[in-house]
């Protein structure tokens, strides 16, 4: 662990603020990453609110977006005001100086979904929770906690500050300080050690050090706080690196996630990294080359990755930073699932980052340079529990299956030990959905009453009624996993790529001695092989399987036939004789979580004493022409 000693000894002077903005200013991403930001943020002049009765709407009824829209709306017209003062535009000046104050005129930075924290609140038996609010509240004391958008907030103001504080009115840099000071630096210094997320083994960890870390480093003229905080930050990012990604690299929480954990941590990094004339080295590391392919492993096709737990099937990469970590480590295919910054993930919320932002204008190259080799080959991470096999079906068609044994401990797990994908021609047919909509009951107890989060919502079987068990967080055990028993990535002598997955362990089934699961991958064909076998103690209980689509689905029997945008695709059942399918749509489900289409669960009810189940997955072309 790095000292406060140690920093204090290793940290030289800050390269001067000119040299960061024409760095800035003369990347080759700059306009690319300006275009962006004024299709998020085209008008300067509109300033949004964000009132109490917008921040109190969460409790009310657990609505996110009705305060988060103008909060991040906001931060992205400050990065985009600050983006075309670097740029030369100097009419944003005044846009600047406004978003400054009026985000420093802002009762709090932590959103209201985020506010059940701080030393305060923890120590208070029994919880404060209660109708009607005003008692004891975030907005009822100083500030003394810390959220993700807290943190980058800090980050945003501080590298503003830092760039343009000889062309910004000193009152306006004096009061962006005060409440950097206020909001930021003080509770850190205070209670950062405590904070639930300072050494937490999830993406909280990585963005608040991070974030607070490039703060400090930006604005704080005291060396000896600035060791000490840094040194704080350092001790959490140990953690995060060591907890927050498994033995083999692999993130539990999804690539998503992934990128969002790692934004902070590499733009800190860099950072030190240029203070200590390279002696602090974050990204040296031999464990990040690990952690860097972890999305090469996810990859379905451009732009789209398997989305177990509560995550997004569409992401795109921050630019500058997965160039900067590929460099480093050199993973250099890493590059490859880049895509264009209009696609950055969140709908803006990505372009409120002005810190990473910055980063994406002088780090990045400007180039896509297509999908890489290496996410078309074959993974196992054990650790992480994924398995990912690759091949082509008609007319060169790209099949990938991708297939989770993990486990439901994570704080964004599902009950989707078992789950898996199949990704035909850069769409997913058979379909993990992905996450739920955030709201106030999608991390309470509530949680696992969401088919985007049960099991009824993903490919695994009901079996003797019974659904999986969530994990601690949300009042279940660790117990609840399954492992890869064996997997085969090198064609063999029948041709075809297997993974086995043992999942009985998720079910809180005493009956249930084993359930196993293998997916086979014949390469040249694209077909996909699913044998589930069942061990029972005692008699067998009822096996209900589950299979998940976006696509049209027609029904003949045991047959299945699916038709996509860009291919189609047959499931046909093998064993046991006799079985069928039922579809089911969830079309309240998709509307209640706010997503496009409507999802399909397709069962097969097993006959009594039944204990297999087989299924034949094949690809198909459409009709009168190539996918």
């Amino acid at each position: 662990m790095i000292t406060r000693e140690e920093l204090l000894h290793s940290l030289g002077p800050a390269a001067p603020a000119a040299t960061w903005r024409e760095e800035i200013a003369r990347g080759p991403a700059m306009p690319l990453m300006r275009d962006a930001l004024h299709r998020v943020a085209p008008d300067l002049s509109a300033i949004p609110q964000t009132t109490y009765t917008l921040y109190r709407e969460f409790e009310r009824s657990g609505e996110r977006d009705t305060y988060q829209q103008p909060y991040f709306a906001t931060r992205s017209l400050l990065a985009r005001a600050v983006l075309d003062m670097i740029a030369g535009d100097d009419g944003a000046l005044d846009a600047v100086h406004d978003l400054l104050w009026s985000i420093c005129e802002e009762t709090t930075w932590v959103l209201p979904a985020h506010e059940e924290q701080g030393p305060d609140y923890w120590e208070l038996r029994p919880s404060p929770r209660q109708e009607p609010y005003g008692a004891h509240t975030l907005l009822t004391r100083d500030p003394d906690s810390i959220d993700l958008f807290a943190a980058e907030t800090g980050a945003s103001l501080a590298e503003t500050v830092f760039l343009l504080e000889d062309r910004l009115a000193p009152e306006v840099t004096r009061r962006v300080r005060q409440e950097v000071e206020r909001h930021i630096f003080r509770p850190y210094l205070a209670h950062g050690r405590r904070h639930w997320w300072h050494q937490g083994a999830l993406n909280w960890n990585g963005v608040c050090n991070g974030s607070i870390g490039l703060a400090f480093m930006r604005l704080e003229r005291d060396r000896a706080l600035l060791a000490e905080a840094l040194a704080i930050a350092l001790a959490g990012f140990e953690a995060y690196i060591a907890t927050g990604f498994e033995p083999d690299g692999g993130s539990i929480e999804g690539t998503g996630y992934w990128n969002y954990g790692l934004m902070y941590y590499v733009a800190l990094a860099e950072l030190l990294r240029e203070r200590t004339g390279g002696r602090l080295d974050l990204l040296a590391a031999p464990r990040l080359r690990d952690i860097a392919r972890y999305p090469l492993v996810t990859a379905l096709s451009s732009g789209k990755y398997a989305p177990f737990g509560d995550a997004t099937e569409e992401t795109a990469l921050e630019p500058g930073i997965v160039q900067r970590l590929s460099e480093r480590t050199g993973v250099h295919d890493l590059r490859g699932l880049l895509v264009s910054p209009l696609r950055l993930e969140g709908r803006g919320v990505s372009a409120a980052k002005l810190a990473i932002v910055l980063r994406d204008a002088a780090w990045w190259d400007g180039t896509l340079p297509g999908f890489p080799a290496a996410a078309c080959e074959d993974w196992c991470l054990p650790d992480c529990g994924i398995v990912k096999l690759t091949g082509h079906g008609p007319a060169g068609m790209p099949v990938v299956l991708v297939a989770t044994a993990g486990h439901n401990d994570g704080h964004h797990s599902h009950a989707d030990v078992g789950s898996f994908v199949v990704h035909v021609a850069g769409e997913s047919l058979l379909c993990d959905p992905g996450r739920g909509r955030y709201t106030r009951e999608y991390f309470r107890q509530s949680r696992y009453d969401n088919v985007f989060c049960n099991s009824f919502g993903h490919p695994v079987p009901r079996i003797g009624g019974a659904l999986q068990s969530p994990g601690p967080e949300f009042g279940g055990r660790r117990q609840f996993h399954g492992r890869v028993l064996e997997e085969s990535l090198a064609d063999g002598a029948s041709g075809e790529k297997y993974a086995v997955i043992e999942f009985a362990g998720a079910y809180a089934l005493h009956a249930l001695a084993s359930a196993r699961r293998r997916l086979s991958l014949t390469p040249g064909t694209g077909e996909v092989l699913l044998d589930d076998v069942f061990t029972f103690r005692g008699a067998p209980l009822a096996v209900e399987e589950a299979l998940m689509t976006w696509a049209s689905v027609e029904l003949d029997g045991g047959v299945a036939r699916l038709r996509g945008q860009q291919a189609e695709m047959e499931l046909r059942i093998l064993e046991p004789p006799g079985a069928v399918f039922q579809v089911e749509r969830l079309d309240e489900a998709c509307r209640a979580n706010h997503r496009d289409g409507v999802l399909a669960r397709l069962a097969v009810s097993l006959p009594a004493g039944a204990e297999r189940f087989r299924l034949r997955i094949t690809p198909r072309a459409l009709d009168g022409g190539t996918a």
